[in-house]
């Protein structure tokens, strides 16, 4: 073996071990509550929206 398969076993070594460093990170229980915050924020500014929308007027040139 030379010194560069031995690099490239662990360049391969370290980047198996980044990733399941991030996948421990990610759905670590810790982690769930941001995301579920995060997996909702779309759907909050929904209520606003309709809310607004009733009662003003169409802005965007569509027929009421």
């Amino acid at each position: 073996m030379d010194w560069v398969t031995i690099g490239r076993s662990a360049f391969t070594v370290m980047c198996f071990t980044f990733f399941i460093l991030v996948l421990f990170i990610a759905y670590s229980r810790r982690s769930k509550n941001r995301y579920d915050e995060a997996a909702n924020v779309p759907f909050l500014d929904d209520d606003k929206v309709q809310e607004t929308d009733n009662h003003e007027s169409a802005s965007n040139g569509a027929k009421q």
